[in-house]
């Protein structure tokens, strides 16, 4: 009865001790386990975003205006004309009396007007009887007809100047020289006598003399004194000296 207690006993104790060691096996095992519980939630707390992400705009496509061109009506100049009527007009470089003249537009002869001058009444023309040659004349003179619009026209500002001669009447008779219709008085008529002209061709009339004859053709250049010694009955004249 003693022996069985006795085993009994320690059957307890060893039963008590095997309880022990086990709970401290379990304790051993659980415990690498706790860090890499820790580590998966810091990840999981790293991979949650911060902040609320932007909002992707939904763009729409930029539809580019077609451009509108403003068109202008062609404007088609009318046809200018000149025409010379109960006598030749003279045809200038430039547009004044002061240019040479280089040729004339005939009684009767129409020339067609290209543009216009800044110094009104002045028009440019193509020179009828030399092809592609351009010259001026002017529209103030009752030897011009125009036929057409002159505002139409381009016009033209800018000239060089020249330099011309002077006309002396050295006979007693009144003359006109022409083309533009200029008085020469008497030669007793001083300075009235002595006028300006720039070069160019010119015919002198006597208008003391029946049907106003020729009583000079000159080709007037530059920088000379032309002198009318002979009037419309061919006398000739002495011409006083020249001032």
């Amino acid at each position: 009865m003693t022996g069985f207690s006795t085993s009994r006993k320690l059957s307890k104790i060893y039963l008590m001790i095997l309880v022990i060691v086990l709970a401290f096996s379990s304790q051993a095992c659980g415990a690498p386990q706790q860090p890499t519980q820790t580590a998966t939630e810091s990840q999981s707390a790293t991979a949650e975003p911060t902040s609320t992400p932007a909002l992707t705009a939904k763009i729409q496509p930029t539809k580019t205006p077609i451009p509108t061109v403003a068109t202008t009506p062609t404007t088609t100049l009318s046809k200018v004309t000149i025409s010379a009527v109960e006598g030749d007009i003279a045809i200038r470089k430039g547009p004044d009396v002061t240019f040479d003249a280089i040729s004339k537009l005939q009684n009767g002869e129409t020339a067609t007007v290209l543009a216009r001058s800044i110094m009104d009444g002045w028009v440019q023309i193509e020179i009828p009887s030399q092809a592609g040659r351009t010259g001026w004349i002017s529209v103030q003179t009752n030897y011009s007809i125009v036929n057409g619009n002159l505002l139409d026209l381009p016009r033209i500002d800018s000239v060089e100047w020249n330099v011309g001669s002077y006309l002396i009447n050295c006979t007693p008779h009144q003359m006109i020289v022409k083309p533009g219709d200029v008085i020469l008085q008497p030669v007793d008529d001083a300075p009235n006598n002595r006028v300006w002209f720039s070069p160019g061709l010119y015919s002198v009339y006597d208008l003391e003399v029946e049907g106003q004859p020729v009583a000079a053709n000159l080709s007037v250049t530059e920088h000379r004194e032309f002198h009318i010694i002979k009037d419309g009955t061919r006398t000739q004249w002495p011409c006083p000296q020249s001032n």
